[in-house]
């Protein structure tokens, strides 16, 4: 939320749409609690569609924000025919120096004159500026008396247009009222709005355009990342596009390739229009997106980023299929069940989270095996270096037998890499069986040496 000084004079702000909801849910309630005190008045908050610009830093594209400018206005207070139009503050006198007198003056020159008061008006919402010189500081038009007096309300007969000022002790005489009647300026109601939404601001919408460069630059200069990564691809794009401290390193690494995703912005936006067709789901949020020309940072920039990676994919498939190809008959390769070794390039290599909260992310893999195409997931360590276009060789049970898009595939579970495929010994095989010569061995006995020596047993020795 940023404020301004209208061009009239009133105070305006640059409002996100959840602020603007925010200002008018309060304003409705300053309304009800006026009025619950006798207040004749109305609040009331106007507000258009506008930009903003701002370059977070030397030399980079410029971004561009939606959102509100937003003024407060409304009717002023109107008791017994008397409108109330300002509250005039009286500013503390002091007494001249030679410092009033503008400079090359003459002495004698009026400049400012010695003890001149100085008044502040605070207006009432939806009232019409007046000359401050008109004022008289201290003085009522109801008792006829001047001395200090801190305030005075400037009021204004609403069929004759007659101004008058009449001090706060004497309102309740003036207008016949046995209370004091409520005056509410607009710059109570606009300090009660800023304090309501200080520490719940929200950046405003920022446009596509500005987006799609950011994220393209980010995408080439740092890869792909997803909302779950520590440095995801939509923070990024976030710190380059809001400025300020946290982005200065992100904004000095994809410097270089800002001034390409100007160029592919617009083109990035064309394609993806004509080239996506769902009606539901992902494709269909991002058409939303893409035809709105406005990004919420809170709800839609990872939305918005993710549009860089799908053009890549649309592009990539495009191609595939502008490119002539030999034509060739693809089946499904091994019974259910069976182990079977596959050899092929990887064509999909993408991390999927796993199927637990707490499991580790893993690798699904699409292998193109020319006469059949394998699918498979894995956790295995070996899956975390391999890429796309790389050759691979498994070993797997098939699991089932599946389509996609038309193409048979070959689902695999409990995939192994081979990294040196076994090769075929190029020596010939014997012409006939070969049988193994066994020799019988000679009995032995258990022990080969006797542990006693032979001979009858010795005869007791007795004692007498």
């Amino acid at each position: 939320m940023t404020e301004h000084d209208h061009i009239d004079g009133y105070r305006e702000w640059f409002l996100s749409g959840e602020e603007l909801d925010a200002t008018r849910t309060k304003i409705a309630a300053l309304n009800r609690r006026a009025v619950g005190r006798g207040f004749t008045g109305r609040i009331k908050v106007e507000a258009r569609p506008a930009t903003r610009s701002h370059v977070p830093a030397q030399g980079a594209p410029t971004v561009t924000e939606h959102g509100f400018a937003v003024t407060i206005s409304g009717e002023p207070p109107c008791y017994s025919g008397w409108r109330f139009i300002a509250a005039a503050d009286v500013i503390p006198q002091r007494p001249a120096t030679a410092a009033d007198q503008p400079a090359g003056a003459a002495a004698d020159s009026p400049g400012i004159a010695a003890g001149a008061a100085r008044v502040v008006l605070r207006y009432a919402p939806g009232a019409d500026p007046i000359d401050n010189a008109t004022v008289r500081p201290g003085e009522c038009d109801h008792c006829h008396t001047v001395r200090a007096r801190g305030t005075t309300i400037l009021v204004q007969h609403e069929r004759s247009g007659e101004l008058r000022q009449v001090g706060r002790s004497c309102l309740k005489d003036f207008l016949g009222h046995t209370a004091l009647p409520v005056f509410i300026d607009a710059d109570q109601i606009a300090d009660q709005v800023e304090r309501s939404m200080r520490g719940a601001q929200q950046a405003a919408a920022w446009d596509l355009h500005s987006v799609l460069t950011y994220a393209w630059a980010t995408v080439e200069t740092y890869g792909w990342a997803p909302a779950s990564s520590p440095h995801s691809t939509r923070d990024l794009v976030a710190e380059a596009l809001a400025g300020g401290p946290r982005s200065t390193e992100v904004l000095a690494s994809i410097r270089a390739k800002l001034p390409e995703g100007e160029q592919m912005a617009p083109r990035i936006v064309t394609d993806l229009v004509n080239g996506l067709e769902g009606r539901g789901g992902y494709e269909a949020n991002l058409l939303s997106i893409l035809n709105a020309g406005v990004v919420d940072r809170r709800k839609h920039l990872g939305l918005a980023v993710s549009t860089i990676t799908a053009w890549h994919r649309i592009s990539q498939a495009n191609a595939r299929s502008a490119k002539p190809e030999p034509s060739r008959t693809i089946g499904y390769a091994g019974e259910i069940g069976a182990a079977i070794t596959l050899s092929g390039t990887i064509t999909t290599a993408m991390w999927i989270d796993g199927y637990h909260r707490n499991s580790p992310p893993q690798r699904l893999i699409i292998l193109d095996c020319g006469d059949a195409v394998a699918k498979m997931i894995t956790a295995a360590g070996w899956a975390d270096d391999i890429d796309r276009g790389e050759p691979l060789t498994v070993t797997a049970t098939v699991k089932a037998h599946t389509d996609y898009d038309g193409v048979p595939q070959t689902v695999l579970v409990r995939p192994k890499r081979l990294d040196h495929p076994q090769v075929a010994d190029p020596r010939p095989a014997p012409a006939g069986p070969v049988w193994e010569q066994v020799r019988q061995v000679p009995p032995q006995a258990r022990f080969q040496t006797a542990p006693l020596a032979s001979g009858p047993p010795p005869t007791p020795d007795l004692a007498v």
